[in-house]
């Protein structure tokens, strides 16, 4: 027994270990010959042998060549052809062709699966936005499988998933706020993007923390051959963006900033209003920049930082009759810094290496001082919350030969929780602010096994430890991604994986001023945990020119958290446990489809899903499972470009869902409610129904753009962006609200019965963007 053992041992060892004696060993970078900027994607293909592989998310590959002729290809650039004599560490720079309709792929990339969804930045520039200005979250918002929270929001729903089960990453940085003005934009610039991949299941073993997606954003790298830099006007904000090289052609610089134009226009609108009593202002800006350093092909190093604010505040307006002044000021946002290092140490073995520190605050001060006859006033409250994250993670690949390769890390991370901070002038024995430190370990080992030229396996597992001062855990979470290639162009897929999340979110949704707090496990609150199986078909055809994929997919949650009934957010008191239903489960189940268009004059896709996803609390609608808040069935999303000449472009975006569920009003009744110890007066409460038994009307969108490329009288290049949002003026309801007992005995409103609340009509916009080399 113990020899058959030894003698399969031995022939898996000779299978891993083959290496035939013309093989060599090729790895490398592909970039941009004009700006330096590495292609994510790019495509590297040996046609002797009919396979090949493609440059990861830092622009690398490794590749074990059979007889040393390899093609490089990318879409929108000219072909390169290799020839490779010895083992070696490549730069490979890639020319732009001057038409789509001329690129010539070299043979036909292998299908990454249904599971990632992918958008460039030429993808995301050609998809009409609000404003003139393109948002990432928006853009995904047409991809199937990820649904829009509400109507004008950039908060994304994965497979019936809530916003806070969202992994942000930024050149593999976690950033932990996304969005402004209450998540109807979102923070990232899109200046600073070079690509966006979103994992909506078989999560690499690399990644996790998260139950529903990754959404991973690589960065531009500044250009390194020369000095140069754009400036964007809108008509709410304005924006730029500098690059360039540092200190030589081996080091860049991009510097990008955006900043908001409606706190003054706000400020001047509310004071001239004769019906409102306060000064009202909100504004947003933020910072990107990048630092990026190649001092040799072997090593690269990158310097990242980050920050950005929301600031929200009104104040009373003067008065001569009433001595009294009123203030209140909410402030939120994001601090990153990171440096990472890549380095190559051989041709089948790289390594990168990043140190990070994301810190979020949100904070929230509210005065009011009043002088009378008899008293004086002095209130003052203030509530703060933050998280911060200070992690240290190396990544490793290990190409063993052209059949199996390891991916293999660990990452060691610092948590700082600060759920809720409350002082007030008026109970200074007021005790809110619960800190809560824990320190959280991963490590993980991924293999990519390709079998019988048809197969691959991806398989591994991350190991999980979490440890507080409350609570410590450690669990294993297991990663399989099964593979059957048709042909170099279609795969069958199927993915199974296990995921856990020590941390959960609660906010208000369809609120400008940002609740958004972040609550550790702890005493109480367990962590979630979600199980995902998916099966899957992509494909292409016409040499890749059309994309298509179908996909299934199944998910469990456990351990959710949400608000108890009667509560919206944790701000105001120290006592935020109480305020929060635990325990809770979902389930999601659904089928999704697209078919994109790549290349030619005339690009876009067509996406649909069909879903269902419900949750269950003990405590929450008798302890039935009732729909979840953003759970829509039917959701049909189509996007069009087409590029008329060489000035003029046109687009247009189609969206349909199902109306969101929500809580139908079935009465009303009289209340007692106590001012202070012996003083109560009736007011009158709502009676609610069935938790989210009743829908909205279904919401549907058509938004136009076109792009006119000019010259300036300066002989400078620029860009005139045009817009519609909701071009055929669709009320889409953000809210159903019920009248009051006055409206109601007054016959302003009928007695029960849900009106609609929109914000957005048909919205024209325009901005211009200028470009100085």
């Amino acid at each position: 027994m113990h020899a058959k053992y030894t003698f399969i041992t031995a022939l898996l060892l000779i299978f891993m270990c083959l290496q035939l004696p013309a093989q060599l060993r090729v790895s490398g970078y592909v970039f941009d010959k004009q700006s330096g900027e590495r292609l994510i994607g790019a495509t590297v293909y040996e046609a002797s042998a009919l396979r090949g592989t493609a440059t990861n998310h830092n622009g690398y590959f490794s590749y074990i060549s059979q007889g040393g002729n390899l093609g490089v290809s990318f879409i929108g650039y000219n072909t390169l052809n290799l020839n490779i004599s010895s083992d070696t560490v490549l730069y490979v720079y890639l020319e732009s062709g001057r038409e789509l309709g001329e690129v010539t792929v070299y043979g036909q990339q292998q299908q990454r699966g249904s599971n990632v969804s992918t958008l460039s930045m030429q993808e995301m520039l050609s998809i009409p936005a609000l404003g003139g200005k393109p948002d990432v979250l928006k853009s995904l918002h047409l991809m199937p499988g990820i649904q829009s929270q509400q109507e004008g929001t950039s908060l994304i729903s994965v497979r019936g998933g809530a916003p806070g089960e969202n992994l942000y990453l930024i050149d593999n940085v976690p950033l932990i706020y996304v969005n402004h003005l209450g998540g109807f934009t979102s923070v990232f610039n899109p200046d600073m993007i070079n690509s966006i991949e979103v994992y909506k299941g078989g999560f690499p073993a690399k990644y996790g923390g998260k139950l529903s997606s990754i959404v991973s954003i690589s960065q531009r790298e500044g250009d390194k051959n020369k000095l140069k830099g754009a400036l964007s006007y809108g008509l709410t904000d304005i924006s730029g963006v500098i690059e360039g090289p540092l200190f030589d052609q081996n080091s860049s610089f991009i510097v990008t900033a955006r900043k908001t134009l409606t706190e003054p226009l706000m400020m001047l609108a509310s004071s001239l209003s004769q019906g409102g009593d306060f000064i009202v202002g909100y504004g947003f800006h933020d910072v990107n920049a990048k630092l990026s350093w190649r001092p040799d092909k072997r090593n690269s190093f990158f310097v990242n930082i980050y920050q950005g604010d929301d600031y929200l505040f009104y104040f009373s307006k003067n008065s001569n009759v009433e001595k009294e002044k009123s203030r209140l000021t909410n402030m939120w946002g994001n601090w990153l810094a990171s440096a990472r290092w890549n380095r190559v140490l051989s041709p089948k073995l790289s390594a990168d290496n990043t140190l990070s520190l994301t810190h979020y605050r949100l904070k929230i001060v509210q005065k009011f001082d009043a002088i009378n006859d008899t008293d004086t006033i002095n209130f003052h409250m203030e509530s703060r919350s933050s998280v911060r994250d200070m992690s240290l993670r190396s990544d490793w690949n290990l190409k063993l030969n052209n059949s199996i390769a390891l991916d293999f890390g660990g990452k060691l991370t610092h948590y700082g929780y600060v759920p809720n901070q409350t002082m007030r002038s008026d109970r200074p024995a007021l005790k809110g602010a619960e800190r809560t430190g824990a320190i959280e370990t991963s490590a993980y080992v991924g293999s990519n096994i390709n079998f019988w030229d048809f197969a691959s396996l991806d398989a591994g597992g991350r190991l999980l430890g979490y440890f507080a001062p409350d609570y410590s855990d450690v669990v294993f979470e297991p990663r399989i991604s099964f593979n059957i290639h048709l042909n170099p162009a279609q795969v069958l897929n199927f993915t199974y994986h296990d995921v856990n999340q020590f941390s959960h979110l609660l906010f208000t949704s369809g609120s400008i001023m940002n609740n958004e707090i972040w609550l550790p496990v702890g005493k109480g609150i367990e962590p979630s945990k979600s199980v995902q199986y998916t099966l899957g078909w992509s494909g292409g055809f016409l040499n890749n020119m059309l994309e298509a994929e179908l996909n299934l997919y199944t998910k469990s949650m456990e351990n959710l958290v949400t608000y108890k009934e009667g509560y919206s957010n944790l701000i105001g008191d120290g006592g935020w446990r109480k305020k929060i239903e635990p325990q809770g489960s979902g389930h999601s189940r659904g089928l999704e489809t697209m078919l994109k268009k790549t290349r030619g004059s005339l690009t876009g896709f067509l996406a649909y899903t069909w879903s269902k996803t419900t949750r269950q609390f003990d405590a929450i609608n008798r302890g039935e499972a009732f729909l979840f808040d953003f759970d829509r069935p039917h959701s049909l999303a189509t996007h069009i470009n087409y590029k008329l000449s060489d000035v003029w472009s046109v687009s247009a975006a189609w969206v349909y869902q199902t109306g969101q569920p929500f809580t139908p009003v079935i009465g009303r009744q009289m209340v007692p409610v106590e001012i202070q110890p012996g003083e109560v007066y009736y007011d009158e409460a709502l009676i609610y129904g069935e938790r989210n038994s009743r829908r909205m009307i279904d919401y549907h969108r058509l938004d136009l753009g076109a792009v006119r490329k000019v010259t300036d009288k300066n002989g400078r290049r620029a860009e005139w962006t045009y817009s519609v949002y909701n071009a055929y003026c669709r009320q889409n309801p953000n809210a159903y609200i019920y009248g009051s007992g006055q409206e109601v005995n007054s016959g302003t409103l009928l007695k029960n019965r849900p009106y609609k609340v929109s914000f957005f009509p048909i919205i024209p916009s325009i901005s211009y963007r200028v470009y100085f080399e």
